[in-house]
């Protein structure tokens, strides 16, 4: 088993066995990517600095610094090394980049159900670290199967 699921051929166990098939992430263009940030700011500014957040945008879409950023994302997505051109920076930055908690903060439809068998914190905490260990195992045995939607399996190198 290689050491990390993030190597392109990776395709151990059922989890993983349908990766080579999936399609590539795809970058979007520079000017699709600025007219979402755009939109995106329309909500939180007030008209004028909406207007000067619109004119920098646009010099960033149309410099030759945002052009090179750009063809560097897409050689990046290219690279046969690497699986999905945004994985590691989404996990490093999105999960390990700061020191907030998880749970209530990134992963918004965690919750736990309340299980009447465990009355105490303690059997609690000893469940859920026996359900979590299960879990990893089956990643790692490779028994677990992939996420998948109507159209097919999802991405499993976030596992």
């Amino acid at each position: 088993m290689p050491i990390s699921t993030r190597d392109i051929g990776f395709e151990y166990g059922k989890l993983f066995a349908q990766q080579g098939q999936l399609p590539r992430l795809p970058v979007p263009s520079l000017q699709k990517t600025l007219a979402k940030y755009s939109e995106s700011l329309e909500p939180l500014l007030p008209s004028e600095k909406l207007a000067y957040s619109k004119r920098v945008i646009q010099e960033f879409g149309e410099s030759a610094q945002g052009q090179e950023l750009q063809r560097r994302l897409e050689a990046r997505a290219q690279d046969p090394n690497c699986a999905n051109w945004l994985e590691e920076w989404w996990n490093d930055l999105s999960y390990m980049g700061y020191r907030d908690p998880v749970i209530p903060y990134v992963s918004y439809h965690y919750s736990f159900n309340d299980d009447p068998l465990c009355s105490r914190p303690n059997q609690r905490a000893a469940k859920l670290i026996a359900g979590a260990m299960a879990f990893r195992q089956a990643i790692i045995d490779g028994s677990l199967p992939p996420e998948t939607t109507k159209t097919g399996a999802l991405c499993s190198h976030s596992y």
